[in-house]
């Protein structure tokens, strides 16, 4: 297995200046259309289907490691966009018609995290795993995996994947892990899926929820019920828990790097938080583009207890992006992490 050498993301070195585009606005949500993300790289993206009545819609990324994803985001995200001179512009009527979608959709929801529901949700995860526990004492984790030589390769350990995902089937939950995982590390923010963890999350008492209402009717239809999804993340946290001690690790050393093109927020009510073991990841976000005015970079040691899913024992945090990635449930009171 050879080291991740070169740039950490691809990018195109000869990609038009911002002059050339226009503006993201809902007009602009017309099937075929093309433009690009703003973010550092300006991905390149195309406009799929457009769907008012979840206030949604899809793009398909069209460059990059992630060639090919398809991206379902809020009608508002069009912002986040700029669309070619030559793009096809919705008439009226149906301009109205994504406008009254955004009203409807574009509603905040606040779910507390209750202090009972915590402690009842701690007292799960202590019991599975203890599961967890003499699963592995049957079976074995074997040697303790070499954690910075995965940093340096940024590529986690094919036993322990094996490992977890036949806990995971033993558990009937490693469908789901994989769907949440693939999901989170393309972007968390297309379709509901990791929206509805987040909501379960809050009503097992770990994290608050604060963001926008459900769109999807089916979110919480098997195999996503609430109860599935709350048995998954309690496998995945007494998981967590139980291999990194193992390990000898109570914290965990972790970077995130950050560049925007406003100023900073100094807010934060994500429910799960993506971070990297791997410093020139977090140098890789911070390093930003022509149009980043604000750029930072954060060191934390992170205690394990926080930690749902990491890439040295998942198989999904090492397909597309090499990024070292451990995925955090979130905290509220921790302004960095």
């Amino acid at each position: 297995m050879s080291d991740a050498t070169g740039p950490v993301y691809e990018s195109d070195p000869d990609a038009a200046p911002d002059r050339d585009f226009a503006p993201g606005e809902l007009a602009w949500l017309v099937v075929g259309n093309r433009g690009r993300m703003l973010d550092s790289r300006r991905t390149p993206i195309a406009i799929t289907a457009v769907a008012p009545e979840r206030g949604e819609f899809e793009l398909e990324i069209s460059a990059f490691e992630d060639r090919g994803a398809r991206w379902r985001l809020p009608l508002e995200e069009v912002e986040r966009f700029q669309f070619g001179p030559d793009a096809a512009r919705a008439d009226d009527a149906v301009l109205a018609g994504l406008s009254d979608a955004v009203a409807l959709f574009n509603q905040p929801l606040a779910i507390t995290a209750g202090a009972g529901a915590r402690a009842e949700t701690l007292r799960r995860v202590a019991a599975e795993r203890e599961r967890v526990r003499e699963w592995l004492s049957a079976h074995g984790p074997g040697e303790p995996p070499d954690l910075a030589l995965c940093v340096a390769r940024r590529r986690g350990d094919g036993g322990l994947y094996a490992l977890v995902e036949e806990y995971l089937s033993d558990r009937a939950v490693a469908e789901l892990d994989r769907a949440f995982a693939e999901s989170f590390v393309s972007n968390p923010a297309s379709g509901e899926l990791v929206k509805g963890h987040a909501i379960v999350l809050a009503e097992l008492g770990l994290c608050p929820y604060r963001g926008k209402v459900v769109r999807d009717p089916d979110l919480f239809a098997e195999p996503w019920s609430k109860d599935s999804r709350a048995t998954h993340l309690l496998i995945r946290l007494a998981l967590a828990r139980e291999l990194w001690s193992s390990w000898g690790s109570d914290a965990v050393t972790l970077y995130r790097g950050a560049a925007v093109d406003r100023e900073l927020r100094s807010d934060r009510q994500a429910s799960f938080i993506s971070a990297t073991f791997s410093k020139i990841v977090a140098e890789d976000h911070f390093a930003g583009g022509p149009a980043t005015q604000t750029a930072v970079i954060w060191r934390q040691k992170v205690p394990v207890a926080r930690l749902l899913m990491t890439f040295v024992e998942t198989a999904a945090l090492n397909g597309r992006f090499k990024e070292a990635e451990a995925l955090l449930i979130g905290d509220p009171e921790n302004r960095a992490f």
